[in-house]
């Protein structure tokens, strides 16, 4: 077992890392992970963490450290709390709405059960679900991009082109998982008026980064159907922040 002091602010943990993980991640690459440090920076002051023990470690190609997992001893008020962490850091999704083009933006703010619009959802396997077609908002990991990593997300995942003026964040972020991981996701929503033609080479088109792994079909859903068709918290979050978005512009 090797074992490092990670100090962060005013926070000094001893880290202790099993040699068959160190031997194919540093500690001291570990150590440097940015969701790790953002982690343990913005700790409440209520709880205590005195040590960590790194579980796994994966890496996406090329080598760069993408989770950790570890467990700490945490405490509250003196009190020991469930410490398995999955580190990952922040993310984004998208609320992508397309609709057919020459009426007025003002005409369509109805709530999203009669909204007649068009979602632009991504269609993938996700093997921690069990689930060999589960329909997302088409989201990533923001590596300190924020709203240009939305545009590229979606640029990448379903092909259509937005500008990031268009987007309108709902809320400050949502925490996807919170029992066991530090994610915390931020929302955008955003419409397009596109014309039939535009609307038929976006449905069921390819999409993803396929050197990454990701294999995607675009699926077009009526707004009005989501609640029913998908499972996807993103989108169930994002359905929500946009009426009362909406609600809030009346």
């Amino acid at each position: 077992m090797e074992s490092a002091i990670l100090e962060v602010g005013r926070r000094r943990v001893v880290m202790e890392c099993p040699a068959g993980i160190s031997s194919l991640h540093s500690i001291g690459r570990i150590q440097a992970f940015p969701p790790l440090r953002a982690w343990l920076q913005k700790l409440d002051q209520g709880i205590e963490v005195s040590k960590l023990t790194i579980q796994s470690v994966d890496a996406f190609r090329g080598g760069r450290i993408g989770f950790v997992k570890l467990s700490s001893d945490a405490r509250c008020s003196g009190a020991r709390i469930p410490g398995i962490v999955f580190l990952r850091g922040p993310s984004a999704a998208v609320l992508l709405m397309l609709r057919l083009g020459g009426s007025d933006g003002d005409k369509r703010r109805v709530p999203s059960y009669l909204d007649s619009g068009y979602a632009v959802m991504v269609e993938q396997a996700r093997a921690a679900v069990g689930e060999a077609a589960l329909l997302e908002l088409p989201a990533g990991m923001d590596d300190g991009g924020g709203v240009c990593t939305a545009v590229r997300e979606v640029m990448e995942e379903t092909g259509v082109a937005i500008e990031a003026k268009a987007l309108v964040e709902l809320g400050g972020g949502v925490y996807p998982s919170p029992g066991a991981c530090d994610e915390t996701m931020r929302l955008y929503a955003c419409e397009k008026v596109v014309t039939s033609d535009e609307l038929a080479r976006v449905k069921d088109r390819l999409g993803g980064c396929r050197a990454e792994g990701e294999a995607i079909t675009v699926r077009l859903v009526r707004i009005c159907d989501l609640w029913q068709r998908t499972l996807d918290m993103k989108a169930m979050a994002a359905l929500y922040l946009w009426d009362r978005h909406t609600q809030a512009q009346m």
